[in-house]
């Protein structure tokens, strides 16, 4: 019987002795080769049963080596067993994908490695072998996958999220180029990531707009076929588009990006001409580029939303400014006429009734008394309406007092108790603070008014170095959360709610039938307080 014939492809003089030992101990012809070329050159001259296989070597790299025979039909079917040091995952991933049936890490034990060989030489242990292969293949693919998704999962935003996953293809694949196109309405942009770590000059990462031309081809090259294609089989498409001025970027592989059916656009990783990937490797960069199409697509909707939320609260803060200066102007306008004219009558009836009094008409006097009553009436409805619209003291004592004046007014007007509760040392708030901060309170204490039958309202106010805490309190009936959920919707407490949030706080209202009402908020002080 023929023995196995071996070839050890290890430039490691003694480590390539220990393993020729051991396996002629087995009864196996072993032939050793130290470089590159050499290896070559033997697989070119005979035909051995099984290769072991170390990565680095000089001049030809075990890849290289790997790929050769895997290429060749005469050699396609010889086992491969690789020996070598690089114990990354990606290594293991790209030894397996490219064809080797086992992948051993140094140190390793020479009685493993040789009942390793044993077991691939048995035509009845391929089938094992083969089913061993694959499963190490698809644990390494899992492997990686979660790692992305931990990325896209952490990543705080669209720009987070590319670089982090440019980083770890980079690595993974070792190519020193990433970048990711997306398609925009207002147009594409490329997001373009060089690792240039290997030659001492780090990482560069920049963001900019691609021509349209580029993005057109991208999403035509992947109208029938959603596969990741090499860079050079694309037409129409070059990697000078993407990555300007590197000469390093000759090739790569694009992976198009589709969330369901709509193109979204494509992750790029380039290095020099020569880049090819197994089956098993494109298998796991269509996985990583749908991963992260779903993280892209989630991504776009959350910055869509939050640039909603800011467009939402500029146009309430323009709508809130703009009532505020509305406010003002018919103050000004209900002082300067309604109100001075009034007070004009007031004056023209007290002189009226001087002049009756002096001329005995008792009857008339009556009547003018009735008069001046009703207006003088009117005339504090009006000034109480004026403090409503735009009350003086915001303007001329500032917030806290112009929130204590409001409450002894209200307590004053309703027959309540009332307390007034103020930090030692208060913050200057801005114009737009105290405005909104005086509206809340306003609203809360015309809801006391109308619906409480308080006996004592309170108003506190705290701070911390972060944030400014406002409450109003009374004693009054409170109401039944549970019946109020099937009425309307109080605009009074919805215009605290986006008074609130305007500020950047949050509103509670706790109340509880029979056991009165709070109306709390936070602000943060960093936005409210006076630059």
């Amino acid at each position: 019987m023929q023995k196995p014939r071996i070839l050890v492809v290890e430039d490691e003089r003694d480590v390539s002795k220990v393993i020729s030992i051991n396996l002629q101990l087995e009864d196996m012809e072993v032939t050793e080769a130290h470089d590159g070329p050499s290896a070559l050159r033997c697989i070119e001259g005979s035909a051995f049963d099984c290769v072991v296989l170390d990565v680095m070597l000089p001049k030809i790299s075990g890849w290289d080596i790997l790929k050769s025979i895997k290429s060749n039909p005469e050699t396609a079917d010889t086992p491969v067993v690789m020996v070598t040091a690089k114990i990354g995952e990606r290594d293991q991933l790209r030894g397996l994908g490219a064809g080797a049936v086992k992948y051993i890490t140094k140190p390793f034990s020479p009685v493993a490695l040789t009942d390793a060989i044993k077991s691939v030489l048995k035509p009845q242990g391929r089938d094992e072998v083969a089913r061993e292969r694959r499963e190490t293949i698809e644990r390494l693919q899992l492997s990686t996958l979660y790692k992305i998704s931990d990325i896209l999962i952490s990543a705080p935003s669209l720009d987070g999220l590319l670089e982090g996953v440019a980083e770890k293809l980079t690595s993974l694949f070792e190519l020193p180029h990433c970048a990711l196109v997306l398609s925009e309405e207002e147009g594409p942009e490329v997001y373009a990531f060089r690792d240039s770590s290997g030659h001492g000059k780090g990482k560069s990462i920049s963001r900019s707009a691609v021509r349209t031309e580029v993005d057109l081809a991208l999403k035509q090259a992947f109208a029938a076929n959603r596969r990741p294609a090499k860079v050079s089989d694309l037409e129409g498409f070059a990697l000078d588009a993407v990555f300007p001025g590197t000469p390093a970027a000759e090739d790569g592989y694009v992976l198009p990006l589709f969330e369901q059916n709509t193109y979204l656009g494509a992750i790029i990783i380039a290095g020099r001409s020569g880049v090819n990937l197994s089956m098993d490797e494109e298998d796991l960069l269509a996985t990583i580029a749908n991963q992260v199409a779903s993280a892209v697509a989630r991504a776009r909707l959350h910055e869509n939303l939050r640039e909603d939320e800011v467009i939402h609260r500029r146009l309430l803060h323009q709508t809130i400014t703009a009532q505020e200066s509305e406010r003002r102007r018919l103050a000004a306008e209900i002082h300067d006429s309604i109100v001075q004219s009034l007070v004009g009558i007031s004056y023209r009836l007290q002189a009226l009734e001087k002049k009756l009094g002096l001329a005995n008409d008792v009857s008339l006097l009556g009547d003018i008394k009735l008069l001046e009553d009703q207006l003088n009436t009117n005339i504090k409805e009006l000034r109480d309406l004026l403090l409503g619209l735009r009350p003086p003291m915001l303007d001329d004592m500032g917030l806290y007092k112009a929130l204590e004046t409001h409450l002894k007014n209200f307590a004053v007007r309703n027959s309540v108790q009332y307390s007034f509760q103020l930090p030692e040392s208060a913050p200057r708030l801005t114009r737009d603070a105290q405005i909104n901060l005086f509206r809340i309170v306003q609203e809360a204490l015309n809801n006391v008014e109308k619906h409480a039958r308080a006996s004592h309202v309170t108003i506190e106010i705290e701070t911390t170095p972060q944030k400014l805490y406002l409450t109003v309190r009374d004693d009054g009936k409170g109401y039944s959360a549970i019946r109020a959920r099937g009425k309307t919707r109080n605009l009074g407490i919805a215009s605290m709610k986006e008074r609130t949030e305007l500020l950047g706080g949050n509103l509670k209202m706790k109340t509880e039938s029979g056991r009165g009402t709070v109306v709390s908020l936070d602000v943060p002080l960093r936005q409210i307080v006076e630059g």
